[in-house]
């Protein structure tokens, strides 16, 4: 065999040539082959990572009544407030608003005279020979409960507001629906208590009873009288009117009498007028604390000078409010009335001044 010379150049050629015939054989056998899938799990450390997304907007029709909610309905709301007492003009406007709002068609009947029972009685039997689609009544008397079975049994829904009776399962029976108010003993003994701080234990007190015998005056004064007794405090009922001659008399004659009087009370918002006589006998603002109940001018102004204390404010604006639109919706959707403590708001100097702007809209 013949040995042959490579030299350099002729060694990388044939070596280049080899290497290039290898790579293109390698690629046209992977060409040639079927594809291999190597698949392989990776796990990842976890990444917190917020992400906002926008959903696009979903249209749903609602159907809506083509008339308002309550309209054609009638309902009549029979009270024992007299026509100058202005705590029911907040409950009239209550009850406005809610009609306006409902379309319905109510109306609040008002004796002449505060109180008067008789007028009372005859209101209501001429709202139950109307026949409207509800009727709403404080049960100012016990005497008004043989009315509210008597519209009940004449297929008229019947809502008590502002006032219970003394026995709720009275009213129960007797066909009342729902309460909408204040729970009237219990506020009597919030009211007590939260003045307490005020005087201490062992105070005699004077407490002001402007409707003596009325379901609503008897019932606060006797949450009143229960928290005095468990303070260790003395007190004395004073049996007056919502005649202001006669409470400032009475006051008047009763504080000059009972120096050691410590502490003042009124069942409603009269109270404000014991205040101005402790003014006139010189006595300084706050020296002997006053609790009133209800929101009215009067009262505000007194609270701003420092005679009145605090009030306790029953919100009688929803008391006009709530007991329409639940009547509307129980004519309207056959729903069931429903019970609503209207609230212990406890008004002082603290908060005085907006309750002022809402009270001079009739809201408060």
């Amino acid at each position: 065999m013949e040995e042959k010379k490579v030299n350099r150049r002729d060694y990388l050629k044939y070596t280049g040539a080899a290497i290039g015939g290898l790579v293109v054989g390698g690629a046209l056998g992977y060409l040639a082959k079927p594809t291999e899938v190597i698949k392989e799990t990776v796990t990842a450390p976890a990444v917190e990572k917020t992400i906002t997304v926008t959903a696009p907007a979903v249209e749903k029709t609602v159907e809506v009544p083509a008339l308002p909610l309550g309209k054609g309905l009638k309902f009549s709301y029979i009270i024992h407030g007299g026509e100058e007492n202005v705590f029911w003009n907040t409950v009239h406007l209550g009850m406005i608003e809610a009609a306006k709002l409902t379309g319905c068609d109510a109306v609040m009947v008002r004796p002449k005279v505060e109180g008067d029972l008789a007028m009372e009685i005859a209101n209501f039997e001429a709202a139950i020979a109307a026949k409207p689609d509800g009727i709403i009544v404080p049960i100012c008397y016990t005497e008004l409960l043989p009315l509210v079975k008597k519209a009940t049994d004449a297929g008229i829904p019947v809502l008590v507001s502002n006032i219970d009776a003394p026995n709720p399962e009275d009213r129960i029976k007797a066909g009342g629906l729902c309460y909408i108010g204040q729970n009237l003993r219990q506020a009597g003994y919030f009211m007590a208590k939260t003045l307490s701080k005020y005087f201490p234990s062992g105070t005699h007190a004077m407490i002001i009873i402007e409707g003596p015998g009325m379901v609503w005056a008897e019932e606060r004064c006797a949450g009143i009288v229960e928290f005095l007794k468990e303070y260790g405090c003395t007190y004395e009922r004073l049996n007056a009117s919502t005649d202001y001659a006669v409470v400032e008399s009475l006051s008047s004659a009763y504080l000059h009498a009972h120096p050691e009087t410590g502490a003042i009370f009124s069942v409603g918002y009269f109270g404000y007028i014991a205040g101005k006589v402790l003014k006139d006998m010189g006595v300084p603002p706050g020296k002997i604390p006053i609790a009133v109940f209800d929101l009215v001018p009067p009262v505000i102004d007194g609270i701003k000078e420092g005679y009145v204390t605090i009030a306790i404010d029953q919100q009688p604006y929803l008391q006009g409010f709530l007991p329409i639109i639940q009547l509307v919706l129980m004519k309207k959707y056959a729903l069931s009335a429903w019970d609503v403590n209207t609230g212990n708001a406890v008004v002082d100097k603290t908060n005085v001044a907006v309750v002022e702007e809402l009270s001079k809209k009739g809201y408060r």
